[in-house]
């Protein structure tokens, strides 16, 4: 096989697998919101304060995790410009 189409392939199966965790990860963050959303419903002294704290930790996570995925997906673009890619 040529190592340049082996090349693509490995470039191609690591954007697949960085997908697949990212949408594992988004997944596993909104099942914490959730599991958060309803302790702070059942303890109704933290709630007002809970509320806007998971509210940013939440969204900060969200644009980390967009913004890591951005520079991820860059980098695999780059790397298939390197390579010749289509």
């Amino acid at each position: 096989m040529d190592p340049k189409t082996v090349q693509k392939m490995a470039l191609e199966g690591m954007r697949q697998f960085l997908r697949m965790t990212f949408d594992t990860l988004a997944s596993f963050q909104d099942q914490m919101e959730k599991m958060w959303k309803a302790f702070l419903e059942q303890s109704s002294e933290a709630r007002k304060e809970g509320e806007k704290m998971l509210a940013e930790w939440m969204e900060n996570l969200r644009r980390g995790r967009e913004e890591l995925l951005r520079n991820l997906e860059d980098g695999l673009r780059r790397m298939e410009e390197l390579l010749g890619g289509d």
